[in-house]
Protein backbone atom coordinates (compact mmCIF):
# COMPACT_ATOMS: atom_id res chain seq x y z
CA UNK A 1 0.00 0.00 0.00
CA UNK A 2 1.28 3.54 -0.80
CA UNK A 3 0.41 6.89 -0.95
CA UNK A 4 0.86 8.43 -4.39
CA UNK A 5 4.64 7.61 -5.74
CA UNK A 6 6.11 7.35 -2.08
CA UNK A 7 7.35 3.49 -1.45
CA UNK A 8 6.42 2.34 2.85
CA UNK A 9 8.71 -0.65 4.22
CA UNK A 10 6.51 -0.59 7.11
CA UNK A 11 2.85 0.44 7.91
CA UNK A 12 0.59 0.12 10.68
CA UNK A 13 -2.69 1.03 10.89
CA UNK A 14 -4.91 1.77 14.32
CA UNK A 15 -2.90 -0.88 16.06
CA UNK A 16 -4.13 -2.30 19.39
CA UNK A 17 -3.06 -4.39 22.33
CA UNK A 18 -4.60 -4.99 25.50
CA UNK A 19 -3.02 -6.92 28.48
CA UNK A 20 -5.59 -7.72 31.84
CA UNK A 21 -7.56 -4.64 31.04
CA UNK A 22 -4.09 -2.49 30.32
CA UNK A 23 -4.53 -0.90 26.66
CA UNK A 24 -0.46 -0.98 26.23
CA UNK A 25 -0.57 -0.33 22.21
CA UNK A 26 -3.71 2.21 21.71
CA UNK A 27 -4.61 3.04 18.00
CA UNK A 28 -1.02 3.61 16.80
CA UNK A 29 -0.46 4.28 12.91
CA UNK A 30 2.04 5.42 10.64
CA UNK A 31 4.15 4.81 7.55
CA UNK A 32 8.34 4.34 6.94
CA UNK A 33 8.89 5.29 3.69
CA UNK A 34 11.61 3.00 2.52
CA UNK A 35 15.17 3.05 2.99
CA UNK A 36 14.41 5.27 6.32
CA UNK A 37 16.37 5.19 10.07
CA UNK A 38 12.92 5.73 12.27
CA UNK A 39 13.06 5.42 15.87
CA UNK A 40 10.54 4.88 18.77
CA UNK A 41 10.77 6.94 21.44
CA UNK A 42 9.71 6.70 25.05
CA UNK A 43 10.02 6.19 28.96
CA UNK A 44 10.01 2.38 30.62
CA UNK A 45 6.39 1.65 30.24
CA UNK A 46 4.98 3.22 27.25
CA UNK A 47 4.10 0.59 25.06
CA UNK A 48 7.60 0.47 22.73
CA UNK A 49 8.54 -2.86 23.37
CA UNK A 50 4.94 -4.27 22.74
CA UNK A 51 4.65 -2.60 19.26
CA UNK A 52 8.04 -4.03 18.49
CA UNK A 53 6.65 -7.57 19.20
CA UNK A 54 3.88 -6.95 17.32
CA UNK A 55 6.32 -5.85 14.52
CA UNK A 56 8.59 -9.14 14.68
CA UNK A 57 5.52 -11.08 15.05
CA UNK A 58 6.23 -12.05 18.29
CA UNK A 59 2.53 -10.67 19.55
CA UNK A 60 -0.83 -10.53 17.34
CA UNK A 61 -2.81 -7.24 17.37
CA UNK A 62 -5.91 -7.02 18.85
CA UNK A 63 -7.22 -4.59 15.85
CA UNK A 64 -5.61 -3.11 13.32
CA UNK A 65 -3.04 -4.10 10.54
CA UNK A 66 0.71 -4.03 10.02
CA UNK A 67 1.30 -4.54 5.90
CA UNK A 68 5.59 -4.84 4.94
CA UNK A 69 6.29 -3.91 1.34
CA UNK A 70 2.42 -3.41 1.34
CA UNK A 71 1.51 -7.24 2.25
CA UNK A 72 -0.61 -7.66 5.89
CA UNK A 73 1.58 -9.60 8.14
CA UNK A 74 -1.52 -10.73 10.19
CA UNK A 75 -0.97 -14.06 11.00
CA UNK A 76 2.16 -14.47 9.49
CA UNK A 77 4.29 -16.62 11.63
CA UNK A 78 8.31 -13.95 12.71
CA UNK A 79 10.24 -16.12 10.65
CA UNK A 80 7.80 -15.47 7.25
CA UNK A 81 8.78 -11.65 8.20
CA UNK A 82 10.63 -9.81 5.44
CA UNK A 83 12.62 -8.74 8.43
CA UNK A 84 15.63 -9.08 11.09
CA UNK A 85 16.18 -7.98 14.77
CA UNK A 86 19.24 -7.05 16.61
CA UNK A 87 18.77 -7.55 20.88
CA UNK A 88 20.38 -5.44 22.93
CA UNK A 89 22.42 -8.86 24.30
CA UNK A 90 23.51 -9.97 20.80
CA UNK A 91 23.34 -13.53 20.95
CA UNK A 92 26.85 -14.63 18.72
CA UNK A 93 27.75 -17.63 19.05
CA UNK A 94 31.19 -17.90 20.95
CA UNK A 95 31.97 -21.63 19.48
CA UNK A 96 31.61 -19.94 15.48
CA UNK A 97 33.85 -17.85 13.81
CA UNK A 98 32.64 -14.46 12.71
CA UNK A 99 32.24 -15.52 9.51
CA UNK A 100 30.03 -18.78 10.50
CA UNK A 101 28.09 -16.38 12.65
CA UNK A 102 27.38 -14.24 9.61
CA UNK A 103 26.48 -16.92 7.29
CA UNK A 104 24.13 -18.94 9.99
CA UNK A 105 21.00 -17.85 8.31
CA UNK A 106 22.25 -18.32 5.37
CA UNK A 107 23.13 -21.62 6.02
CA UNK A 108 19.61 -22.32 7.62
CA UNK A 109 17.64 -21.03 3.90
CA UNK A 110 20.07 -23.23 2.38
CA UNK A 111 22.16 -20.92 0.27
CA UNK A 112 24.58 -22.26 -2.17
CA UNK A 113 27.88 -22.08 -0.55
CA UNK A 114 29.64 -20.10 -2.92
CA UNK A 115 27.01 -17.82 -2.57
CA UNK A 116 27.08 -17.59 0.93
CA UNK A 117 31.12 -17.08 0.88
CA UNK A 118 30.09 -14.11 -1.49
CA UNK A 119 27.44 -12.32 0.63
CA UNK A 120 29.19 -13.23 3.49
CA UNK A 121 32.64 -11.27 2.42
CA UNK A 122 30.58 -8.45 1.15
CA UNK A 123 28.41 -7.39 4.05
CA UNK A 124 31.49 -7.93 5.98
CA UNK A 125 33.47 -5.44 3.69
CA UNK A 126 30.75 -2.80 4.03
CA UNK A 127 30.64 -3.07 8.25
CA UNK A 128 34.18 -2.26 7.95
CA UNK A 129 35.55 -5.56 9.12
CA UNK A 130 37.00 -7.51 5.94
CA UNK A 131 39.75 -8.88 7.91
CA UNK A 132 37.67 -10.39 10.75
CA UNK A 133 36.02 -13.62 9.36
CA UNK A 134 38.15 -16.35 11.07
CA UNK A 135 38.07 -14.64 14.16
CA UNK A 136 36.14 -15.75 17.20
CA UNK A 137 33.49 -12.89 18.59
CA UNK A 138 35.61 -13.11 21.74
CA UNK A 139 38.37 -11.47 19.88
CA UNK A 140 36.25 -8.39 18.98
CA UNK A 141 35.66 -5.33 20.81
CA UNK A 142 32.06 -4.21 21.54
CA UNK A 143 31.32 -2.24 18.64
CA UNK A 144 33.01 -4.55 16.32
CA UNK A 145 30.69 -7.12 18.19
CA UNK A 146 27.45 -4.79 17.22
CA UNK A 147 28.36 -4.90 14.21
CA UNK A 148 28.65 -8.30 13.28
CA UNK A 149 25.32 -8.71 14.94
CA UNK A 150 24.22 -6.15 12.81
CA UNK A 151 25.61 -7.97 9.40
CA UNK A 152 24.77 -11.11 10.33
CA UNK A 153 21.00 -9.70 10.13
CA UNK A 154 21.53 -7.39 6.84
CA UNK A 155 23.57 -10.34 4.93
CA UNK A 156 19.69 -11.50 4.86
CA UNK A 157 18.77 -8.77 3.17
CA UNK A 158 15.22 -7.99 4.95
CA UNK A 159 12.84 -5.42 3.75
CA UNK A 160 13.29 -3.91 7.34
CA UNK A 161 15.62 -4.47 10.43
CA UNK A 162 14.80 -3.74 14.08
CA UNK A 163 16.73 -2.69 16.67
CA UNK A 164 15.64 -3.54 20.53
CA UNK A 165 18.23 -0.87 22.28
CA UNK A 166 20.88 -2.31 20.66
CA UNK A 167 23.48 0.06 22.59
CA UNK A 168 22.24 -0.42 25.62
CA UNK A 169 25.10 -3.09 27.09
CA UNK A 170 28.07 -0.69 25.81
CA UNK A 171 29.67 2.13 28.02
CA UNK A 172 28.97 5.69 27.30
CA UNK A 173 32.20 6.37 24.94
CA UNK A 174 31.33 3.24 23.05
CA UNK A 175 27.67 4.35 22.80
CA UNK A 176 28.72 7.91 21.12
CA UNK A 177 30.72 6.17 18.54
CA UNK A 178 27.96 3.37 17.91
CA UNK A 179 25.59 6.60 17.40
CA UNK A 180 27.65 7.74 14.61
CA UNK A 181 28.26 4.21 13.04
CA UNK A 182 24.68 2.91 12.92
CA UNK A 183 23.93 5.65 11.09
CA UNK A 184 26.60 5.18 8.74
CA UNK A 185 25.66 1.59 8.55
CA UNK A 186 21.93 2.43 7.85
CA UNK A 187 23.04 4.53 4.86
CA UNK A 188 25.26 2.22 3.71
CA UNK A 189 23.24 -0.50 3.14
CA UNK A 190 19.95 1.54 2.40
CA UNK A 191 17.86 -0.70 4.69
CA UNK A 192 14.50 0.46 6.73
CA UNK A 193 16.03 0.63 10.22
CA UNK A 194 13.33 0.64 13.07
CA UNK A 195 14.90 1.93 16.21
CA UNK A 196 13.48 1.44 19.52
CA UNK A 197 14.61 3.65 22.67
CA UNK A 198 14.09 5.21 25.78
CA UNK A 199 17.45 7.25 25.64
CA UNK A 200 16.56 10.81 23.47
CA UNK A 201 19.92 11.21 22.37
CA UNK A 202 20.41 8.03 20.01
CA UNK A 203 17.17 8.83 18.53
CA UNK A 204 17.66 12.42 17.70
CA UNK A 205 21.01 11.34 16.65
CA UNK A 206 20.46 8.71 13.99
CA UNK A 207 16.98 8.95 12.84
CA UNK A 208 15.23 10.46 9.84
CA UNK A 209 12.00 10.71 11.77
CA UNK A 210 11.48 9.94 15.39
CA UNK A 211 7.95 8.91 16.79
CA UNK A 212 7.82 9.99 20.89
CA UNK A 213 5.27 7.41 22.23
CA UNK A 214 3.47 7.65 25.83
CA UNK A 215 0.79 5.70 27.27
CA UNK A 216 0.82 3.47 23.94
CA UNK A 217 0.05 6.39 21.77
CA UNK A 218 2.17 8.46 19.54
CA UNK A 219 2.37 11.99 21.10
CA UNK A 220 4.06 13.07 18.33
CA UNK A 221 6.07 12.39 15.11
CA UNK A 222 8.42 14.29 13.14
CA UNK A 223 11.99 15.21 12.36
CA UNK A 224 14.81 15.35 14.99
CA UNK A 225 14.80 18.71 14.62
CA UNK A 226 10.47 19.17 14.66
CA UNK A 227 10.54 17.52 17.68
CA UNK A 228 13.14 19.80 19.61
CA UNK A 229 11.95 23.52 18.56
CA UNK A 230 8.39 22.76 17.93
CA UNK A 231 6.43 20.00 20.56
CA UNK A 232 3.22 19.62 20.05
CA UNK A 233 2.42 18.68 23.49
CA UNK A 234 4.00 18.96 26.95
CA UNK A 235 4.98 15.48 27.13
CA UNK A 236 6.62 16.00 24.31
CA UNK A 237 8.49 19.38 24.96
CA UNK A 238 9.21 18.15 29.04
CA UNK A 239 10.77 14.58 27.30
CA UNK A 240 12.77 15.88 24.14
CA UNK A 241 15.90 17.18 25.48
CA UNK A 242 15.97 19.17 28.69
CA UNK A 243 12.93 22.01 29.08
CA UNK A 244 12.66 24.35 32.68
CA UNK A 245 8.68 24.19 33.24
CA UNK A 246 6.83 26.74 34.97
CA UNK A 247 3.10 26.98 35.56
CA UNK A 248 1.61 30.33 34.53
CA UNK A 249 -1.59 31.99 33.83
CA UNK A 250 -1.97 33.83 30.86
CA UNK A 251 -2.63 37.19 30.51
CA UNK A 252 -2.74 38.65 27.01
CA UNK A 253 -2.62 36.37 23.60
CA UNK A 254 -0.90 37.65 20.49
CA UNK A 255 2.58 36.42 18.89
CA UNK A 256 4.28 36.89 22.19
CA UNK A 257 1.83 36.05 24.78
CA UNK A 258 2.15 37.61 28.30
CA UNK A 259 2.15 34.88 30.72
CA UNK A 260 2.60 35.93 34.90
CA UNK A 261 5.01 33.36 37.02
CA UNK A 262 5.26 33.16 40.33
CA UNK A 263 5.33 36.23 42.84
CA UNK A 264 3.70 37.97 39.95
CA UNK A 265 6.40 38.01 37.36
CA UNK A 266 5.97 38.91 33.85
CA UNK A 267 7.33 36.85 30.76
CA UNK A 268 6.03 36.58 27.28
CA UNK A 269 6.23 33.34 24.98
CA UNK A 270 4.71 31.88 21.80
CA UNK A 271 2.24 29.39 21.94
CA UNK A 272 3.10 25.83 20.99
CA UNK A 273 -0.68 25.13 19.64
CA UNK A 274 -3.59 27.12 19.45
CA UNK A 275 -3.55 30.32 21.86
CA UNK A 276 -5.53 29.51 25.15
CA UNK A 277 -7.97 32.58 26.40
CA UNK A 278 -6.47 34.75 28.77
CA UNK A 279 -6.68 33.94 32.68
CA UNK A 280 -6.44 30.75 31.32
CA UNK A 281 -3.46 28.37 33.34
CA UNK A 282 -0.60 27.08 31.21
CA UNK A 283 2.68 25.59 31.49
CA UNK A 284 5.63 27.41 30.30
CA UNK A 285 8.99 25.80 28.90
CA UNK A 286 12.26 27.40 28.31
CA UNK A 287 15.19 25.10 27.38
CA UNK A 288 18.71 26.01 29.59
CA UNK A 289 20.25 26.63 26.57
CA UNK A 290 18.06 29.15 25.59
CA UNK A 291 18.18 31.07 29.08
CA UNK A 292 21.27 33.96 29.26
CA UNK A 293 22.92 33.73 32.87
CA UNK A 294 23.91 37.76 32.45
CA UNK A 295 26.47 38.43 34.86
CA UNK A 296 26.49 41.79 36.89
CA UNK A 297 28.81 44.29 34.52
CA UNK A 298 26.82 42.56 31.32
CA UNK A 299 24.10 44.07 29.33
CA UNK A 300 21.18 41.98 29.04
CA UNK A 301 18.77 43.47 26.31
CA UNK A 302 16.42 40.30 25.72
CA UNK A 303 12.69 40.00 25.99
CA UNK A 304 12.54 38.26 29.45
CA UNK A 305 14.91 39.10 32.42
CA UNK A 306 14.84 37.73 35.99
CA UNK A 307 16.81 38.54 38.58
CA UNK A 308 18.09 35.18 40.51
CA UNK A 309 20.86 33.79 43.02
CA UNK A 310 22.91 31.03 42.10
CA UNK A 311 22.37 28.03 44.38
CA UNK A 312 24.21 25.11 42.87
CA UNK A 313 26.80 25.10 40.30
CA UNK A 314 27.36 21.98 38.26
CA UNK A 315 30.72 21.38 36.47
CA UNK A 316 30.38 19.47 33.53
CA UNK A 317 33.15 20.96 30.60
CA UNK A 318 30.94 21.88 27.93
CA UNK A 319 27.80 20.78 29.42
CA UNK A 320 28.38 22.72 32.73
CA UNK A 321 24.85 24.29 34.30
CA UNK A 322 23.48 26.37 37.76
CA UNK A 323 20.41 26.16 39.01
CA UNK A 324 19.50 29.55 40.16
CA UNK A 325 16.78 30.82 42.51
CA UNK A 326 14.64 33.37 41.00
CA UNK A 327 13.47 36.37 43.30
CA UNK A 328 9.71 36.25 43.57
CA UNK A 329 8.78 37.34 46.78
CA UNK A 330 8.91 34.10 48.75
CA UNK A 331 7.37 31.66 46.15
CA UNK A 332 9.93 29.73 44.58
CA UNK A 333 10.63 29.57 41.04
CA UNK A 334 14.19 27.65 40.83
CA UNK A 335 15.29 27.58 36.52
CA UNK A 336 18.44 25.20 35.29
CA UNK A 337 20.71 27.19 32.97
CA UNK A 338 23.65 26.34 30.77
CA UNK A 339 26.36 28.01 30.65
CA UNK A 340 28.42 28.82 27.72
CA UNK A 341 32.26 28.05 27.50
CA UNK A 342 34.16 31.57 28.12
CA UNK A 343 36.56 32.98 30.72
CA UNK A 344 33.54 35.33 32.10
CA UNK A 345 32.08 32.28 33.46
CA UNK A 346 34.75 30.79 35.37
CA UNK A 347 34.81 32.38 38.55
CA UNK A 348 30.58 31.95 39.31
CA UNK A 349 30.08 30.89 42.88
CA UNK A 350 27.03 29.94 44.72
CA UNK A 351 25.45 32.87 45.81
CA UNK A 352 26.07 35.41 43.30
CA UNK A 353 23.63 37.20 41.77
CA UNK A 354 22.62 38.06 37.78
CA UNK A 355 19.96 38.27 35.47
CA UNK A 356 18.50 35.18 33.28
CA UNK A 357 16.96 36.50 30.10
CA UNK A 358 15.75 34.73 26.83
CA UNK A 359 13.73 36.04 24.13
CA UNK A 360 9.84 35.55 23.42
CA UNK A 361 10.32 33.15 21.11
CA UNK A 362 12.87 30.57 23.11
CA UNK A 363 9.53 30.29 25.82
CA UNK A 364 6.90 27.88 24.92
CA UNK A 365 3.30 27.39 26.60
CA UNK A 366 0.67 25.08 26.24
CA UNK A 367 -3.06 24.89 27.89
CA UNK A 368 -2.60 23.56 31.41
CA UNK A 369 -4.24 19.82 31.27
CA UNK A 370 -2.10 18.10 34.00
CA UNK A 371 0.22 16.04 31.44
Amino acid sequence: MTSGNQPFDLECQEVCKRFAGHQAVDGVSFQIPAGSFFSILGPSGCGKTTLLRMLAGFLEPDSGDIRIKGRSMLGIAPNRRPLNMVFQHLALFPMMSVADNVAYGLKRRGTAREEIRRRVADVLERVGLPDSGDKKPEQLSGGQKQRIAIARCLVLEPAVLLLDEPLGALDLKLREQMKVELKQLQQTFGTTFIYITHDQSEALVMSDQVAVMNQGRFEQVDSPQGLYYNPQTPFVAGFVGDSNRMAARLLQAGPHAELELAGGLRVKARAATAPVAPGSQASLFVRPESIVACLPDMPCELDNRLSARVETLLFDGANSRIEASVATGGQSLNLTVRLPQTPAYAQLRPGDLLTLGWAADQGLYFPETGA
